[in-house]
């Protein structure tokens, strides 16, 4: 169960990550990243749905990276709400989610040098100090 693994009320988990993992937080943190922190030669629409909360694309682009709703893209991935919050909280990256089956991958992964891509995306979603204490 999440909330004896992480050792806080399942609740408390939930509304971390709701609110560090909706789209309109992860747009204002995309605009906050610095010019050289993403790969200037990354083009893609990665999609991400997190089961049951939301869907949206980070775009990754001339080196920038936007946040939009709904599902366009060239790849997706697809994560629980406990993975998100694993993530967000520095104790497991996307590729172990992968590893582990937690984290699903769907679309033209060949477009991309994908632990590029997604340790962006590992960094985008971080936010240990919110949800890890």
């Amino acid at each position: 169960m999440l909330s004896a693994r992480l050792g806080q009320p399942l609740i408390g988990k939930v509304k971390a990550v709701r609110s560090l993992l909706n789209p309109e937080t992860l747009a204002a943190r995309a605009a906050q990243i610095r010019e050289g922190q993403v790969p200037a030669e990354l083009t893609l629409r990665l999609g991400v749905e997190i089961r049951g909360l939301w869907m949206y694309t980070v775009s990754f682009k001339d080196g920038l990276i936007s946040v939009s709703e709904g599902l366009d893209c060239d790849i997706s991935v697809h994560l629980g709400e406990e993975t998100a919050l694993e993530i967000a909280s520095g104790r497991m990256n996307a590729q172990q989610a992968i590893d582990s089956g937690n984290l699903k991958l769907a679309g033209e992964l060949r477009m991309i040098p994908l632990a590029k891509a997604l340790s962006t995306l590992g960094a985008l979603l971080s936010e240990p100090d919110d949800v890890s204490e």
